[in-house]
């Protein structure tokens, strides 16, 4: 019952347990692929409590390093837009002032999502209070769901239009809209 390979002219017998040698063999490379397949899957993201400041509508700084809400849009800080009346207001500083306040009321917590297409961490983030800082951008009526990427905020959206709140009050340009029309 001993397996017979050839090389060449000559004929050896393989030993006895060659079979099962080689099944064992070909079980540890399945073993080691699977292992080094393995450490290339992401880990889920960690949470990591940072001190932040907010640099526009959608966008904070942290550790030096500019992170942007993932899944919404606020006003570019240059924006303006119009109140009930027709009044203009400066709603791209306001939406600042806004994420400056939800990211103030204590410590923040972001879970990085992802990168965007200029190299910006995409994050979701918590403060004290706050469960999700984007979601009360959006609620509050100061940023919009980012239709193109998400429908996370979309609910959080129809309230804030509903309640005529922040952007809502009036008439605006969408954020994406008015970088568009401006060239850098």
């Amino acid at each position: 019952m001993s397996t017979v390979i050839q090389f060449g002219r000559r004929r050896r017998r393989a030993p006895r347990f060659a079979g099962l040698a080689l099944f064992a063999l070909m079980l540890g490379g399945l073993a080691l692929f699977q292992a080094w397949q393995s450490r290339a899957v992401v880990a889920p993201p960690t949470p990591a409590l940072l001190a932040v400041e907010a640099i526009d509508g959608d966008t904070l700084r942290a550790e030096g390093q500019r992170i942007r809400l993932a899944g919404i849009d606020a006003p570019e800080l240059a924006q303006t837009c119009r109140d009930a009346q027709g009044q203009a207001w400066s709603c791209g500083t306001a939406a600042r002032a806004h994420l400056a306040a939800l990211v103030a009321q204590g410590s923040v917590i972001c879970t990085k999502r992802g990168e965007d297409r200029y190299g910006r961490m995409l994050v979701t983030c918590s403060a004290t209070g706050v469960a999700d800082v984007a979601e009360a951008m959006v609620r509050d009526g100061h940023a919009l769901n980012y239709g193109r990427y998400t429908s996370d905020y979309a609910g959080a959206e129809r309230e804030a239009r509903a309640a005529r709140r922040g952007l809502w009050r009036g008439t605006f340009d969408n954020p994406e809209d008015w970088r568009r029309a401006r060239p850098r």
